[in-house]
């Protein structure tokens, strides 16, 4: 489960992704060292200075990353091939960052309580075209895990595994 916790790479993600300015960004690391605490990373519950000067590190990589990217086969060429730098070329940094960005879209930066999609593109987004067992498993521990309940229109409560349709919308809610 530590895996699931967030990083500070994961929240310079999140804020890549959502285009918030500096201020905003460290208004969200605030908030979220404050009030999401249990849900960070063990290294950063007790030190803020260091989960605020990570994230503005990994924020600022975020906006070279190109740049710094290209520099990589030098780097590996001076360790004499020792290092192996494909890792930190990537751009698929965590295939839990959906659902990490899920959360912090409806705590922190949404002007609603909730966010909706249909199962089908929440499939499509992990290359998947069927209902697996292996699909409902990973969905059904990050929804436990990060606290978040699934209805249908009318707040029904639904569960991805028995859905009718796949293209019902989902609205997906913090508890």
């Amino acid at each position: 489960m530590e895996k699931l916790l967030y990083t500070a790479l994961d929240v310079a993600c999140i804020i890549d992704c959502e285009g918030l300015s500096m201020q905003e960004a460290v208004l969200l690391a605030q908030r979220m060292h404050t009030e999401d605490k249990p849900f960070l990373s063990m290294e950063y519950r007790q030190n803020y200075r260091k989960w605020l000067l990570d994230i503005l590190y990994w924020s600022d990589y975020m906006q070279d990353k190109i740049a710094l990217d290209a520099e990589f086969p030098s780097v590996q060429a001076v360790s004499d091939g020792t290092l192996d730098v494909s890792a930190l070329m990537r751009d698929d940094f965590d295939m839990d960052l959906f659902f990490k960005k899920l959360r912090v879209q409806i705590l922190y930066l949404g002007k609603k309580d909730y966010a909706r999609m249909k199962l089908r593109t929440l499939m499509a987004k992990y290359g998947y075209q069927r209902r697996s067992k292996d699909f409902v498993r990973f969905l059904k521990i990050r929804l436990v895990f990060y606290h978040i309940q699934t209805t249908l229109r009318g707040n029904e409560i639904c569960d991805v595994e028995t859905m009718d349709c796949l293209d019902d919308m989902i609205t997906f809610r913090v508890m």
